[in-house]
């Protein structure tokens, strides 16, 4: 999706106590698409002051306020929504509205990453949502295994 995709806006959903995922999501994803752009996303307003002072001065890399209903700069719609660590949050009766609401925002053909990781990610699941809010795969790792679908 992210090699096609017409803007290659990526949103972190959920990035949590410091800019470091979204920076190195930006690292990683840069290498296959150069002009990509993280947008990180949190609903604490300390969260994005504390990772917009990290990260300042790198270009691709911004932050701001919000949830499930992924505000974006000129309101832009993201290739990839990777929300990680976020759902297990929340009653599992709330997963089909959040996903709706996230798959909502996407891009045509924009998919949406959600799951879980241990603290130090050795073990990780994800699921792969298309933008009709179904999953499309689930996968599960652990450190130095090949994906299992």
């Amino acid at each position: 999706m992210l090699r096609r995709a017409d803007d290659p806006l990526i949103v972190d959903l959920g990035f949590g106590a410091s800019a470091a995922t979204p920076l190195e999501l930006h690292a990683r994803l840069s290498r296959v698409r150069p002009d990509v752009e993280v947008w990180g996303l949190e609903i604490d307003p300390e969260r994005v002051a504390r990772a917009r002072a990290q990260a300042e001065g790198i270009a691709g890399v911004d932050f701001g306020l919000g949830g499930f209903e992924v505000p974006t700069p000129g309101d832009r719609r993201p290739a990839i929504i990777r929300a990680m660590n976020v759902l297990r949050q929340y009653d599992e009766a709330d997963v089909a509205d959040a996903w709706a609401r996230m798959c909502a925002r996407l891009a045509p053909g924009g998919i949406l990453v959600e799951g879980t990781c241990d603290e130090i990610g050795r073990v990780v699941t994800w699921v792969e949502v298309g933008a009709d809010a179904a999953p499309v795969s689930y996968t599960h790792l652990r450190a130095h295994e090949t994906p299992e679908h």
